[in-house]
């Protein structure tokens, strides 16, 4: 018999065990779980008897990790909370939740049934060199661009443009840029690349938001600019990693040609 209960304080250390044993998929509950007491509410833990063998974030976005049967109970608990706006999680553990429920639930508005999840560390990074690519963090002064190439990539891939959310949406990115999470590489001095650092545990940073300029595409821009800015955070983090959509091939090139590995998959359903 499954339960399925809020996390306690005193079960912390259990639910990083958990979450540790697959950091690369597990890098958004690691976050939450060290970093993140708001939405630390927002977690619950699957029981079978004392033993801890699941953790989700029920919030705005269902997450889930651990064994299957985990995911069966955290579907019949969330029935009687609000509908999230995504649920992004290990396939198997999708296919689980989301079989038990369509009765409650409304329709999926896009399904990502393959994303890859992608990693990389210090000897494994393979490095592109560019002499007209130059990488730096991003500042306030450059909000607005960021704010651009953020709600393009964003449209792009999940087929919503953030900028309806309005003042929320910029608040956000300003608040990474001063938090030192927005990255940009530059192309003769003009800002023609975009990442940031998702999520982060005590074993790898996840990154996000990588896009560049259509319009530069082409040129070695992305390998020069990522394989670099992959290469300073590697002097302060033990790895990176990123999930991608199986069907954007050249995405997927282009992190395996800088020495990403994939390690996992993901499913991703958005309401």
């Amino acid at each position: 018999m499954i339960r399925v209960a809020p996390l306690l304080a005193e079960r912390t250390a259990e639910a990083r065990a958990l979450v540790e044993r697959e950091p690369y998929l597990n890098v958004y509950l690691s976050y939450i779980l060290e970093r993140d007491a708001l939405s630390r509410r927002s977690l619950v833990g699957a029981f079978e008897e004392k033993r801890l063998i699941g953790l989700a974030y029920l919030g705005r976005q269902i997450v889930l990790a651990g064994e299957s049967a985990g995911a069966e109970g955290f579907a019949a608990f969330a029935a009687g909370l609000p509908h999230p706006k995504a649920i992004t999680a290990p396939v198997h553990l999708v296919e689980v939740f989301w079989d038990r429920v369509p009765d409650w639930h409304r329709a999926a508005r896009l399904i990502r049934e393959s994303q890859p999840v992608m990693a990389v560390d210090s000897h494994s990074l393979i490095l592109r060199e560019n002499a007209r690519v130059s990488v730096r963090r991003a500042t306030l002064a450059d909000l607005k661009i960021v704010v651009e190439n953020s709600a393009a990539m964003i449209a792009n891939e999940l087929e919503s443009d953030p900028r309806k959310h309005g003042r929320e949406f910029t608040a956000n990115i300003a608040s990474m840029i001063e938090s030192n999470l927005w990255w940009i590489g530059e192309y003769d001095g003009v800002p023609a690349f975009f990442c940031h650092i998702g999520s982060w545990s005590a074993q790898t940073a996840q990154m996000q938001g990588i896009w560049t300029l259509p319009q530069l595409r082409g040129k070695g821009i992305a390998a020069a600019a990522f394989s670099a800015i992959s290469a300073r955070l590697l002097e302060i983090v033990p790895s990176l990693s990123l999930y991608v959509n199986a069907f954007n091939y050249s995405a997927i090139a282009l992190y395996r040609g800088l020495g990403y590995r994939e390690v996992g998959e993901f499913r991703t359903i958005l309401f």
